[in-house]
């Protein structure tokens, strides 16, 4: 025989007369005797049997069990793979059913050899089939009668002998009580599923578990009687009509059980959705409050984005949220109307031919209060209904809100976009991804000849290396350097010298085969310059576009001639690179600044717009040989331009 404790329902339903059930103490005192005294051939162990008390009892007897008994531990989750020590044959089953469970047993010991030696088995089972087969043989029907209520006694004798558990795990009501507010629609919809309501109902109630374990002892008993040739028709109609009777009565004590569990379950799942739903609505109400309170806060734009994508994450949130009711709702209609279907179709016994032969007199054996028990069911899915019809009208009113708000406030949303827009242009550089190590500290300036364009990067330049060390390097190959009394070196002298100076100034002729070993050299001196300043002409476009990719901005420089305008509207138009921050600088603009930038084909709300008086002073550095930001005026206008 193969001995179960915990497992023993289930090892029954898989083994039939192959399997005993007992208790831990049982097993305890059979272990180490020879399975020709005990009958025991194999032992199977679950989690619950190697936990507290009686694991620590299995512990200690393992050891000295009969080497012909075979201990097999069957387990479902990985972290109860260490429970039980090797003495075991250790098999993970994904889920605890008859079929896996003969599959399991019989990876380990040929079921054939199991009760075919002649051995008497001593489960109550074999003991009730011995003494009906010596009892009916001269017995009268009323004799007979009287022996099957006293089987069926014995047949549960062996159920009512399991110890209690003393370490349940939380019942599934609990888990599901206990999610409260952050619960988890896809496990509500999971726990109203028939397999996992019974399942928890086996583990956590002892009654049905020995429930389940009768029915099958009276489908069993039912069988044996039918196979018995010593009865005459009538004896085995009596018999048979009698324990179905008898199995009427557990059967609907087991249907009242699953409707105490399915209700206890639906109103759990109610509970803890409407405090989920009741959260979220509050948090969503709080929220929009804010959202619809910052309408006027342009001046902070990171704030602003954040609010408006809060608002569309509410309206999604909250369609979610009434999506989740909904499918709840039909995923206990659903087990509810199966369970109701189910029991309505329940047959006598289970077996088609005695079903067939008890057909006229079907209706004795369906339990009683099948209709109280359905009437049971609906009324709590209809209450549970209810409930969750008023969560769902709350979050559609809420939701009704969100989109009314969102429609009237479609214009200031768009304004507020075009703002922040404008906004980021006189902040450009704070968006762009500084993706290398020189793009950080690398600026270009582009000009077209005679447009100021040495005097503003050289003045700029100047005033930045009051703060730290800068680097002006002329790539135009027509310098001006010497006009305002710089001194300057050539780039093959930078290039072969590590020139170290607070403010440097280079020029030279620059190929494009060339840009990548310059800006290779240029990166090696970060550790000095903190600006490396680029000055080009605005027909260098390809030389632009290849350091682009390492600058951080790029400043395009107009005097607002007509002859100024039309080249650097070119050069604007031809360059393409998406990651550097544009400026514009515009040096005395005779008109409105923004039309000189629609002149230059420049978007305003992607450039940030840098406006220079004509200074008087710098014109007369050019022709004094004068350095203009040692000049405080000059220096001041340029901070307040650039900054």
């Amino acid at each position: 025989m193969i001995y179960g404790a915990s497992l023993g329902p289930f090892i029954k339903k898989a083994l039939e007369d192959k399997a005993f059930q007992t208790n831990v103490g049982k097993i305890v005192e059979t272990l180490s005797l020879a399975p020709e005294v005990s009958n025991m051939d194999a032992v199977i162990l679950g989690p619950k049997d190697v936990r507290g008390t009686s694991g620590v009892a299995i512990a200690e007897t393992i050891s000295k069990k009969h080497p012909s008994v075979r201990v097999i531990f069957l387990y479902m989750k990985d972290k109860e793979h260490d429970l039980f020590g090797d003495e075991a044959t250790k098999i993970m089953l994904p889920k605890l059913t008859p079929q896996a469970i003969k599959e399991a047993v019989a990876s380990v010991i040929d079921l054939n050899e199991i009760g075919t030696d002649g051995r008497i088995l001593e489960s109550a089972d074999a003991k009730a089939r011995q003494r009906e087969a010596l009892e009916l043989r001269g017995a009268s029907t009323e004799v007979v009668e009287e022996e099957v209520a006293t089987t069926t006694e014995e047949a549960e004798l062996p159920i009512e002998t399991i110890e209690p558990e003393r370490e349940l795990p939380k019942s599934l009501e609990q888990k599901l009580l206990e999610m409260g507010q952050f619960a988890d629609f896809h496990f509500f919809k999971q726990a109203l599923s028939r397999d996992e309501v019974l399942s928890d109902l086996l583990q956590q109630n002892t009654q049905y578990a020995e429930l389940v374990n009768v029915l099958e002892a009276l489908d069993l008993r039912v069988a044996q009687v039918f196979k018995n040739v010593s009865l005459t028709v009538e004896e085995r109609f009596a018999l048979v009509k009698q324990i179905g009777m008898e199995r009427a009565s557990y059967s609907g004590l087991e249907n009242q059980m699953l409707a105490d569990k399915f209700g206890a379950v639906m109103d759990a799942i109610v509970k803890s959705a409407e405090a989920t739903v009741e959260a979220r609505v509050e948090r969503i109400r709080e929220a929009l409050g804010v959202v619809s309170g910052a309408k006027l806060l342009y001046h902070d734009q990171a704030r602003l984005d954040e609010l408006i994508e809060k608002r569309l994450g509410m309206q999604a949130e909250l369609m979610e949220l009434s999506k989740d009711v909904i499918e709840v709702y039909m995923a206990m209609d659903r087990s509810i109307t199966d369970l109701v279907a189910q029991m309505d179709e329940e047959l006598p016994y289970n077996n088609d031919y005695i079903n067939e032969v008890m057909k006229p007199i079907r209706a004795m054996f369906i339990p009683q209060n099948i209709a109280t028990v359905t009437s049971r069911l609906l009324g709590d899915l209809q209450r549970n209904r209810v409930t969750l019809s008023i969560m769902e009208d709350k979050v559609k009113q809420l939701l009704t809100l969100v989109f009314r708000l969102c429609e009237e406030d479609a214009t200031i949303i768009d304004y507020q976009q075009r703002l922040i827009k404008l906004l980021r242009a006189q902040r450009i550089e704070e968006v762009v991804v500084v993706d290398n190590l020189l793009k950080h500290s690398l600026r270009i300036f582009v000009g077209a000849p005679d447009t100021g364009r040495t005097a503003t990067s050289l003045t700029w330049s100047g005033t930045l290396a009051r703060r730290h060390n800068t680097l002006l390097l002329d790539l135009t190959g027509s310098s001006k350097f010497a006009q305002y009394g710089m001194d300057s070196v050539q780039l093959d002298e930078l290039l072969a010298n590590r020139l170290e100076r607070p403010f440097l100034c280079v020029e030279g002729r620059l190929e494009l085969e060339q840009v990548d070993e310059v800006v290779a050299e240029l990166k090696t001196r970060l550790n000095y310059y903190a600006y490396l300043n680029v000055l080009v002409d605005s027909s260098q476009t390809e030389l632009l576009d290849k350091l682009a990719a390492s600058a951080l901005s790029v400043h395009f420089i107009a005097d607002c001639s007509p002859r100024g305008t039309e080249l650097m509207k070119q050069t604007i138009a031809s360059f393409q690179e998406i990651n550097i921050a544009r400026k514009v600088v515009l040096i005395d603009p005779p008109i409105e600044p923004f039309q000189m930038l629609s002149e230059l084909g420049a978007d305003p709300l992607l450039t940030k717009l840098v406006i220079l008086p004509r200074i008087q002073h710098i014109r007369m550095c050019s022709l004094n040989r004068v350095r203009p930001f040692d000049s405080r005026e000059v220096v001041e206008v340029f901070e307040e331009a650039f900054r």
